[in-house]
Parts: C-alpha cells; sequence; structure tokens
C-alpha cells in the first residue's frame, strides 16, 4: 500500500496549509510524499492532521467553537467524501462499496446541513483544493479505503467528543454525538473487513 501515500500526503499536506490559516506559502508536494518548505520535506499523516484540527479546536468556546468545528468537521467530511467515491470507481468488494456509498451519502447529507448553519451565523466556509486521492494503480483499492478511513473517521470522532463541553448550540451538539455513534460503529466495521480482505 506504499503507493498510496504519496497522493493521500499531498492532500494532507493542503488541508495543513488550510489549517495554519493561510499565513505560510502554499507547500510543494514531493515524490516522496512530503512537502518542501524553505529545502525541507516535512511529511503528514492523518494523524498529524487531526491533531492540528484538535488544538485549534481545545481553545475555544461558545460560537467561536460552532464556527471553528463546523468549517473542519466540513473540510473533513469532503475528504472521506472524494476517497469513498474512489471506492466506488475503483473498488471490487461489494461490502467495501456499500461502505463507500453509505459515507457519500451521509456525509453528504451532513455537509448541506453544516452549510446551511455557517450560513445563517454569517460565518464562509474554509475553503482549499483537493486533489483526487487515487490508491495504488496495481494494489488494493478496497484495502487501502479502509485502512485510511479509520485515522479518518477517528479524528471525526475526537472532533466529535469535544463538542459537548464546549457548545451552546443544540445542532452542534447532535450532529456531534452523532458522528461519534456512527463513526465508532463504521471504524469497528472497516477492521473486520480488513481481517477478511486478501
Amino acid at each position: 500500500m506504499k503507493g498510496a501515500r504519496p497522493l493521500l500526503l499531498s492532500t494532507l499536506l493542503l488541508i495543513g496549509a488550510a489549517l495554519a490559516g493561510g499565513h505560510e506559502p502554499a507547500p510543494r508536494a514531493t515524490a516522496h510524499g512530503g512537502h518542501d518548505m524553505a529545502g525541507h520535506t516535512m511529511p503528514m499523516s492523518m494523524t498529524a492532521m487531526n491533531a492540528q484540527m484538535l488544538a485549534q479546536l481545545r481553545p475555544l468556546s461558545g460560537r467561536a467553537f460552532d464556527v471553528r468545528w463546523t468549517q473542519l468537521m466540513m473540510m473533513h467530511h469532503r475528504m472521506a467524501v472524494e476517497m469513498a467515491r474512489t471506492e466506488l470507481r475503483r473498488g471490487r468488494d461489494p461490502r467495501v462499496r456499500a461502505l463507500a456509498q453509505q459515507v457519500v451519502a451521509e456525509q453528504g447529507a451532513e455537509l448541506t446541513r453544516m452549510a446551511g448553519w455557517l450560513k445563517a451565523w454569517g460565518a464562509g466556509e474554509a475553503t482549499m483544493p483537493m486533489p483526487h486521492m487515487l490508491p495504488p494503480a496495481a494494489g488494493n483499492t478496497d484495502r487501502w479505503f479502509l485502512t485510511e478511513m479509520i485515522p479518518h473517521h477517528q479524528g471525526a470522532v475526537d472532533m466529535g467528543r469535544l463538542a459537548p463541553a464546549r457548545t451552546r448550540a443544540t445542532e452542534v451538539r447532535a450532529l456531534a454525538a452523532s458522528i461519534v455513534r456512527s463513526q465508532s460503529a463504521e471504524i469497528a466495521q472497516f477492521r473486520a473487513l480488513l481481517r477478511q480482505l486478501p
């Protein structure tokens, strides 16, 4: 599965640039799956991306938390939908494809809901380019999808667990609880399926 890493890491690096608030120049993707800034290659993992999001949210509360949580969760969801669509285009296992379709449907609906919140709050979305993330040409797309979605979903679960102590918005609290429940259950499904794939 090593061949999937460069494209996925390039996407993570773009998210990292957006999380930094645009104060630094956009990093250039390298052939080694990292990015080059002032001559240094700095790889970024899914875990690092999740940690950056959590670090931004922990100091916030009230409406400031609601807005940033929604912006970051939308970025997170868009990445999951892109990965799921890649699985639907290239995956073979019907069980994994069904899970990918579920991700597209559920997170697509949640994206629409969260966009409405930001509009009502007078806040804009966090925007960034999202390149297509492709598994290796000769690799197992089903395994790639499941493997990458486990830490990705865990990041959303961790963000959801921050909400009860920091939000006053019932809609954010309800969605956060739903994400914790549904994506924790999907992580268990992903792990079980990984044990069954070739």
